[in-house]
């Protein structure tokens, strides 16, 4: 099933995880679906004038999803694909997210298409192409009892004037990835605009970096500008410094 989201006036795919359809296997360099999406990420990939890139994305994110349903893939095996294995949470539950590019050929460049993958405790493969255009590159476990939470952070490029950079929280949940927990307020992300992120696991904090150019799309009305508000981090004239504690259900402010 596939679901359309708008998220900052560009609409994105998202497509549902489905049934599993096997365990983790070591992937196969013979599985004729490898080599379809090896040369269909390679067109995607090229900067794309003529459209030809943009009109395989659904269907290769789609092939992707049902691969990954079968192998488990190292960062080698992404690599001979064209993915990019840009998050591995190095457990049990082998949270992983794969990335390929879209070069859209204007001003936004390389466009980021991340897939999750993930295992049950009977090590069952499932797979999700989330509706999110983000270059994900740290994964943290979140202090949650009776809770499987991890924080991502990525970033990407939004316009000439803005890099977005983006924390989400996602939830594993047996056979289920929820990408629903509110953890920012009534939200599972936090999306701002020229706000560098980092988090301390130790403390479960995460640490925004405003520059002078991070408000530009926002209002005053948006609830992310509002959290830059209570944070004290709306003053244009000089980087600043917040910082969000994790309390075991949502971020709050120290």
């Amino acid at each position: 099933m596939v679901r359309k989201v708008v998220c900052r006036g560009i609409i994105v795919l998202g497509l549902l995880a489905g049934a599993s359809i096997g365990f983790a296997q070591q992937a196969s360099t013979t599985d004729s679906s490898a080599a379809e999406l090896k040369k269909n990420i390679a067109i995607i990939k090229r900067e794309d004038k003529n459209g030809e890139g943009s009109g395989l994305i659904e269907g290769t994110t789609k092939k992707l999803v049902t691969y990954l349903k079968r192998y488990d893939l190292s960062a080698a095996e992404a690599q001979t694909l064209g993915l990019h294995l840009s998050v591995d949470s190095k457990d049990a539950n082998g949270f992983k997210v794969y990335t390929f590019v879209y070069d859209s050929g204007n001003s936004r460049g390389a466009i980021s298409i991340p897939v999750m993958q993930w295992k049950n405790q009977a090590g069952k493969l499932f797979a999700f192409a989330p509706a999110i255009q983000s270059s994900f590159f740290k994964v943290r476990r979140l202090n949650s009892p009776g809770r499987t939470l991890y924080l991502l952070l990525g970033t990407e490029k939004g316009s000439a004037g803005c890099t977005r950079n983006q924390a989400q929280v996602v939830q594993l949940k047996g056979d289920y990835l929820l990408l629903d927990t509110p953890a920012f307020g009534k939200r599972a992300s936090l999306d701002l605009c020229n706000v560098w992120m980092e988090f301390d696991a130790r403390q479960q904090k995460l640490i925004l970096e405003a520059s002078p150019f991070s408000f530009d799309s926002d209002g005053p009305e948006d609830e992310q500008y509002q959290l830059l508000k209570r944070l004290g981090l709306l003053n244009p004239t000089a980087p600043k410094t917040g910082v969000l504690r994790f309390n075991g259900q949502r971020f709050v402010k120290p």
